[in-house]
């Protein structure tokens, strides 16, 4: 058979290749930027994110488990109870949360001279702030599902694929959540501190330190009880399934599945949509 002809490319997809090519470089390089600042001039690097949340579970286990007596709950049907695997699995990507909204509220605003002076896409500066830590929680979660195998006994190899499925997800639900308090912050600057003092609730209210059971069920609050109340919160979610793959060893539920789906493209809708809106003015404003 004849090849088919060959269909000229024109000046116009020429341009929005160059274009694409040039963003993806550009995000690229602000993600290597922002992981080199943070890692800047430190003997141990990269360690420190691994002692961070290690630190953090031994403070929490002692307070949580050893003093207030809080159990977790017995893997189904992994059989594991531990509450510092129980404590891991979900510390670690929410650390991922709050440090990536921390860092990319600011990220806008910290880079008011370079804004100002040229133009370039400025979803960039947010995007890279998350991606940069994401990079992070990948090296997290890879050292925790060896601990868990050499200090357990409790093999979490073979569910690998979830919860990378389940990181991607909550990559880009949080990056749709930078967008929105990054585009909000170089016009509300009280966004940052808001942010600070949120985050902390927002923690212990999500079954990170205690299992989702301690939630009352039988106890109402207009006319709906304590635990479905508690359970619009959309980072339960996340923390259940995270749960489910990491430490039950058993796939989350389509329940599961659709609460985080359609959170993530709502949130990453929205994200997007608020910050093309407030984009025009950034440089005047910063």
């Amino acid at each position: 058979m004849p090849a088919s002809p060959r269909v000229p490319r024109t000046r116009r997809d020429l341009l929005e290749g160059l274009v694409g090519r040039l963003q993806v470089d550009l995000l690229i390089n602000l993600t290597l930027r922002d992981l080199r600042s943070k890692y800047k001039r430190s003997a141990l690097g990269w360690t420190w994110s691994v002692l961070n949340p290690l630190v953090a579970v031994v403070v929490y286990s002692a307070v949580f488990s050893i003093f207030l007596r809080i159990q977790p709950t017995t893997g189904n049907p992994s059989g594991l109870r531990s509450y510092a695997v129980f404590l891991l699995v979900t510390l670690l990507p929410w650390q991922f949360h709050v440090t990536s909204l921390t860092e990319a509220t600011r990220s806008i605003t910290a880079n008011g001279p370079l804004i100002t002076k040229i133009w370039f896409p400025r979803w960039a500066l947010p995007t890279s702030a998350v991606l940069a830590r994401f990079l992070t929680l990948l090296v997290e979660m890879a050292v925790l599902l060896v601990l868990i195998a050499v200090l357990e006994g409790h093999y979490a190899f073979a569910w690998i694929p979830v919860v990378l499925a389940l990181m991607a997800l909550q990559l880009l639900f949080t990056v749709g959540l930078a967008l929105m308090v990054s585009a909000a912050n170089v016009y509300f600057r009280d966004i940052q501190h808001f942010l600070g003092v949120a985050l902390a609730p927002w923690m212990f209210l999500t079954p990170i330190l205690y299992p989702l059971n301690m939630v009352p069920e039988d106890r109402e609050f207009l006319g709906f009880s304590y635990r479905t109340l508690y359970q619009l919160n959309p980072m339960v979610s996340w923390t259940k399934a995270y749960r489910n793959a990491l430490y039950d060893l058993r796939f989350p539920s389509a329940e599961r599945w659709l609460a985080i789906v359609a959170a993530t493209l709502v949130v990453l809708a929205v994200g997007f949509r608020l910050f093309h809106r407030l984009e025009p003015r950034m440089a005047e404003e910063v």
